[in-house]
């Protein structure tokens, strides 16, 4: 092949009203809360569909007199408060998780203040799920007839992946799971009721153009950043009643049923990437198990909240989805070089 000749770099001209080949590398939202009671003064006006105005309230007209000011902010998309979390996921999550499962990272942001929506937008509530739940039941949807097999993939401390052989995924299947449940419609995973209803999203969906000469492998990590502090919320830690108890500034525990979990470093990949180093990292296979992984860090999370007294305000998580994807070779037996890429769900509270 004739190697191209080298040409001088250029600005790549824009048609004149052509936005096609523009893309906002972030997008901000706007979601409405609706009034906890009917007769709630609302400070908050919805002016069209990229447009609120910010109304001082009553009291402080009165107190200021006059002395005010009627404040307009713009974003990409205001949702009003008759919005469903259908309406949303389409609009703000979907493009994410087709991203993803195209290759390419992202991040879902939620900002706002205590009580401002954030876990019912996020997490969702019995009978409504939110963007979290949505973003797994999408990626399942996609890739759940090209999954490989359990630890096929098995990720390792260095931010990257080690793929295993049939042979030895299988010894680790059985290591693992010393008694294997047979697969069949009457033993189907039990799902907690606690969080059943937040994970029944009745509308199906899914990417299109998915690779089907691919197998995926899914796996969820979730952190708490607290203090410039990383903890890893979904790390086992023993219980040992003897030795004394501390948390991260030094201050002996009382109560020694809690043991804080250790700081974790923030480290460089040879990519020049940024990962949490030594995190658990979960393989999951449907939406019931990764959001079961969720819940069982959140409950971790609000007993260390307890226990440390940290505040919402100096505290923020972040649940990672990381899709492993790797092409198969010709006879479509062995796994071949992988790629990944990653979906975080991020929550943090704007209280001051």
């Amino acid at each position: 092949m004739k190697p191209a000749r080298a040409k001088t770099p250029r600005k790549p001209q824009v048609k004149k009203g052509s936005q096609t080949n523009l893309k906002d590398p972030v997008g901000v939202y706007c979601r409405v809360r609706p009034l906890s009671f009917p007769d709630q003064e609302c400070c908050i006006e919805v002016i069209n569909n990229t447009t609120v105005q910010l109304h001082t309230p009553e009291g402080y007209r009165l107190n200021r007199n006059g002395d005010y000011k009627e404040t307009q902010y713009s974003f990409k998309q205001v949702f009003g408060t008759h919005t469903s979390q259908k309406e949303l996921f389409d609009v703000v999550a979907n493009p994410l998780v087709d991203d993803l499962i195209h290759g390419k990272n992202g991040l879902l942001f939620t900002y706002g203040v205590t009580g401002s929506g954030k876990t019912h937008t996020m997490t969702g509530s019995p009978g409504e799920g939110g963007l979290l739940p949505r973003c797994l039941d999408m990626i399942f949807n996609s890739i759940g007839s090209f999954q490989a097999k359990r630890y096929v993939f098995k990720s390792n401390d260095r931010n990257s992946m080690d793929i295993q052989c049939e042979v030895d995924a299988l010894l680790e299947r059985q290591k693992r799971e010393a008694v294997p449940i047979p697969k069949t419609p009457s033993s189907k995973r039990q799902i907690d009721p606690e969080f059943a209803d937040m994970i029944t999203v009745q509308e199906f969906c899914k990417a299109e153009e998915v690779d089907e000469d691919s197998v995926y492998g899914v796996f969820v990590s979730y952190i708490e950043i607290y203090n410039n502090y990383i903890y890893d919320l979904l790390e086992e830690v023993p219980f040992d009643p003897i030795k004394p108890k501390w948390n991260s500034c030094s201050t002996p525990m009382r109560n020694t049923d809690f043991v804080p979990p250790q700081s974790k470093l923030l480290r460089e990949d040879k990519n020049h990437n940024m990962y949490v180093a030594g995190c658990t990292e979960v393989e999951v296979k449907s939406t019931e198990e990764a959001f079961e992984v969720f819940w069982r860090g959140q409950k971790k999370r609000r007993i260390a909240n307890t226990h440390l007294n940290r505040e919402s305000s100096r505290s923020h998580s972040v649940f990672n989805i990381k899709l492993v994807q790797a092409p198969l070779d010709a006879d479509g037996d062995n796994v071949l070089q992988y790629s990944f890429g990653y979906l975080a769900i991020d929550s943090w509270n704007l209280d001051l």
